[in-house]
């Protein structure tokens, strides 16, 4: 039937509409009669990505269903615009709204450059547009996005949104596989997974209503890949040969299915060289090939020889007397090592000297070399900022040291070179094996690589446990530095981690590591509020931070405390307008933090809005990062983006603050683990504020039974060692 867009039923907040599935009034452009025979001057269609433009026609496809709960509607399968051939029709369509980034101006402008050919155009070649005046790659983007998202890639969205699948992944998808997308989504839904985001469950109930056989050796197959996938989300780079086909049939969950069948399969895909078996565990080809090249280039950079450091023991004395104070036996081991090395690595947990081991080493090694090249970096922006203050020496973050940008999906390609003849990494332990394996390659064979972190800390976000695995496998120079000397004015901060780290339950308790026992959670909330005011009233919001072990879940996981404190600290006022995408809200002047990497942007990067323009759900928002990165983020972009008044535990690795608050319950049991409240309070240079019950705190600090992360790179070099 033809008709015409009038109001949305549902949702009510368009922005919020994560489902795609819509309810919407249209009237009819004929004569439209019920079952009855009583004409219709407008009617309920439901359906998903319904369109929502009055400036257009629609000729809709379907069927109409009855119930009582809501009665007649009309059920939309599909359906398209009906544009008039004309430059007006054309140019009604274009500005109608329904293509974000055109108004009536560049519709103008667009149909006097490509005239009768302009839908051709966004069908077949839409970068054509650039041709035209006041469009940019960036809105390019935009465009071809809503584009696509209205006209050409509808019935993929229409049919994956039924199955859960956002409209906006079906962009992406259509975008990948182009005229292919309908074909792949009928005839091998599984190829689906290969999409980043899109879960093999989700796939397997497309598959199951097209009718696959669930014992069909394609799903088996894509079931192997996927037990692999997901278990990197949980930081695993292989699992064991057993346990692996275990995981995979709870995956399946087929009767008929048996671990043999899934074994056979998994051989196809081992000749196939999709799968890789190493030490009895497997991984996928790619994974593994990234942990043996890393391993490799570590073997290399050991196996490297240095020149003579002559009279090194006089020169570290020296440097005693410049910085004006005496080194430990043990921080003088880590200088010599570390100039006398082509690789090793410094660890030791907070106020054991790091810093100024890192200090006198670049101080001596630029006395020695002075015509040499220096690269100091960290993971974080932060971390980086931090090191340079310490040593006086320039520094960034490790992507940027590697040249690494990322693309729309937080993938990055190949690192440069680096120019150096020292390198210097900070806060190691937050490095994952495919950052590392990048970091080694692009050091030069001949420069040192000096290796700088706390092995103790929560592992990195990403897969692998390259740190602890280093000193692990027994073949690289390490020094545990275990001396603790950042104690001023009897400061129980540092204490009080190096007892965790031992397992000790007898912490410290005095102003600057406070307890706030409380059972309820509700209550707890309220304790953080008043403890956060009070904090960043004293040191400023910049040297605050509020650590829970969860994101989600619980009044005092890291998502209900932002909304929280985000009424406090920054209420809606004149001036101050709000960005709304999904169930995120932003306003002009919040902290935010950056939650996927993006171009320069990493992930975990902290930065305020200093901007927001446009609607509540059609914004570009301004954020300003420091040094000198401002990036404006369109709506669609802020699923990147999340508060930054509180974070976890995991967020917050790599950063320091004056202050740090943080929540313990036994609701985060399962969180609660050793390497976690000890990378919390870590984090804190002057006060630990712990809120929650005493028995989750002993349960955290007891709990060394955590599952060990499946890896095999200290086995790797072992081997390589040979």
């Amino acid at each position: 039937m033809l008709c015409q867009f009038e109001k949305v039923i549902f949702p009510k907040d368009a922005s919020a509409n994560t489902s795609g599935f819509m309810i919407a009034i249209y009237k009819p452009c004929g004569t439209l009669r019920d079952a009855a025979g009583h004409v219709l001057d407008r009617f309920k269609a439901v359906g998903y990505c319904l369109p929502t433009s009055d400036k257009v026609k629609y000729r809709m496809e379907g069927r109409w269903s009855k119930s009582q709960k809501h009665g007649i509607q009309f059920e939309v399968e599909r359906y398209e615009e009906v544009i008039a051939p004309t430059k007006e029709g054309i140019i009604a369509y274009l500005a109608s709204g329904q293509i974000k980034g055109i108004g009536k101006k560049t519709a103008e402008r667009i149909y006097e450059t490509f005239g009768q050919e302009t839908l051709q155009v966004l069908d077949q070649d839409p970068r054509k547009l650039l041709t035209v005046k006041g469009i940019s790659e960036k809105k390019l983007r935009k465009i071809i996005d809503s584009y696509l998202a209205n006209r050409v890639a509808r019935d993929v969205i229409a049919l994956l949104a039924s199955h859960g699948i956002s409209p906006n992944r079906a962009v992406k998808l259509y975008r990948e596989y182009g005229e292919e997308t309908m074909d792949i989504v009928r005839n091998h839904p599984y190829r689906l997974c290969e999409l980043a985001g899109i879960a093999f469950k989700t796939a397997d109930k497309l598959a199951m209503s097209m009718g696959i056989d669930p014992l069909s050796p394609e799903r088996v197959d894509q079931a192997l890949l996927y037990t692999l996938t997901d278990a990197e989300t949980k930081g695993h780079l292989c699992l064991e040969k057993h346990d692996f086909l275990k995981e995979c049939l709870k995956l399946l969950d087929t009767n008929g299915m048996t671990q043999d069948m899934a074994a056979a399969r998994a051989v196809k895909l081992i000749q196939e060289d999709k799968l890789i078996t190493y030490d009895n565990s497997v991984f996928k080809s790619r994974t593994a090939r990234v942990e043996e090249s890393l391993a490799y280039e570590i073997v290399r950079k050991v196996h490297g020889s240095v020149p003579d450091y002559p009279d090194l023991d006089e020169a570290i004395s020296e440097e005693e007397r410049a910085l004006r104070f005496r080194l430990a036996p043990e921080q003088r081991e880590a200088i010599k090592m570390g100039l006398t090395s082509r690789l090793c690595v410094i660890t030791g947990g907070p106020g054991t000297g790091k810093t100024s081991v890192q200090r006198a080493l670049l101080d001596l090694y630029k006395k020695k070399y002075p015509a040499a090249k220096i690269a100091c970096c960290a993971p974080t922006g932060k971390a980086a900022r931090r090191m340079e203050q310490s040593t006086g020496v320039p520094s960034t973050t490790v992507h940027r040291a590697l040249g690494l940008i990322a693309n729309e999906d937080g993938q990055y390609g190949e690192p440069e070179t680096m120019d150096a003849d020292l390198v210097l990494v900070d806060e190691v332990s937050m490095l994952d094996v495919y950052l590392a394996e990048k970091l080694f390659r692009s050091v030069p064979a001949t420069a040192r690589l000096i290796l700088v972190g706390d092995s103790d800390q929560l592992p990195s976000v990403g897969p692998g446990a390259v740190l602890k695995e280093i000193i692990v496998s027994d073949m690289v120079p390490v020094i545990r530095l275990d001396q603790v000397f950042r104690q001023k004015n009897g400061s129980r901060i540092a204490a009080n981690a190096k007892l965790i780290r031992h397992g000790n339950l007898s912490l410290e308790y005095g102003p600057d590591f406070e307890f706030y026992d409380s059972t309820d959670l509700s209550v707890s909330a309220e304790i953080i509020e008043s403890l956060y005011l009070q904090e960043t009233a004293k040191y400023g919001i910049d040297n605050v931070v509020l650590l829970s072990p969860y994101r989600q879940k619980t009044e005092t996981g890291a998502n209900a405390l932002n909304q929280r404190l985000q009424g406090k600290i920054n209420p809606p006022g004149v001036g101050k307008y709000d960005s709304v995408h999904g169930q995120r809200r932003f306003r002009t002047g919040d902290k935010v933090m950056q939650i996927k990497n993006c171009d320069e942007i990493n992930n975990g990067d902290v930065g305020y809005i200093t901007s927001i323009t446009g609607t509540q759900s059609d914004s570009v928002v301004r954020i300003d990062f420091g040094d000198g990165r401002v990036v404006e983020y369109e709506n669609s972009d802020l699923d990147m983006l999340d508060l930054g008044y509180a974070c976890t535990v995991h967020k917050s690795q790599g950063s320091e603050y004056k202050s740090v608050i943080i929540n313990l319950q036994c609701a985060h049991s399962v969180m609660l683990v050793r390497p976690l409240i000890y990378t919390a309070i870590t984090r804190a240079k002057e006060r630990v504020l712990i809120v929650g019950e005493r028995r989750a705190l002993c349960t955290a600090i007891r709990r060394t039974d955590t599952e060990q992360r499946g890896t095999k790179l200290a086995k790797r070099i072992q081997d390589f060692s040979k």
